[in-house]
C-alpha cells in the first residue's frame, strides 16, 4: 500500500483539489480513492491502467462530493488556495474560474498529459465533447488571460 501512495498519492490528491470545493473535501476524497484501492485490490495490467483506475475513482469520488457540498452549501475555492504546483499567479486563478467541466478536461490534458481519448473514457464522455470542452476551455482562458494564451502545454 506505501508503494502505491508514494506513486500515485499526489496525483490523487491534485485531482480532488481541481474537482472539490474545499482542501478539506480534496483530502477526504484522496482518503477515499486509496480505501476503495485497499477494498477491491484491483490487477492492473501495467502503469497506465493503475494510472488511468486513480483518475477515474478519483472523478467519481469527487462529483460525489461536489454533491454532497452543494446541499451543505459549501464555498467554493477562493483566490488565496496555491496552486498544486502545476500552474502559478494568473493561469492558476483563471484554471479556478473554470467551470469544472472545463477544469477536469485542462487539468488531465496539460498536466496528466492525457490523451483526448483517454479523457474521454476516465470522464465517460465522448471524444467529441472532451474536444469542445477544451476549446471552450482555452476560448475562456484566453478571455481572462489576454490574446498571449496560445492554449499550448
Amino acid at each position: 500500500m506505501e508503494e502505491v501512495l508514494r506513486a500515485y498519492g499526489d496525483m490523487v490528491y491534485r485531482v480532488a483539489l481541481t474537482h472539490t470545493p474545499t482542501r478539506e473535501d480534496a483530502e477526504d476524497a484522496a482518503q477515499e480513492v486509496f480505501l476503495a484501492y485497499a477494498r477491491q485490490r484491483p490487477a492492473f495490467r501495467d502503469g497506465e491502467h493503475a494510472k488511468a483506475w486513480f483518475l477515474r475513482v478519483a472523478v467519481r469520488i469527487c462529483g460525489k462530493i461536489r454533491t454532497s457540498a452543494k446541499r451543505r452549501g459549501t464555498a467554493l475555492l477562493h483566490e488565496d488556495i496555491p496552486s498544486p504546483g502545476m500552474v502559478g499567479g494568473d493561469v492558476w486563478l483563471a484554471f479556478l474560474s473554470l467551470e469544472q467541466k472545463y477544469r477536469s478536461v485542462i487539468y488531465l490534458f496539460y498536466y496528466e498529459r492525457y490523451s483526448v481519448r483517454q479523457i474521454a473514457e476516465t470522464l465517460e464522455i465522448t471524444e467529441f465533447a472532451v474536444k469542445k470542452r477544451l476549446e471552450r476551455a482555452r476560448a475562456r482562458l484566453r478571455e481572462v488571460l489576454g490574446e498571449d494564451f496560445d492554449g499550448q502545454p
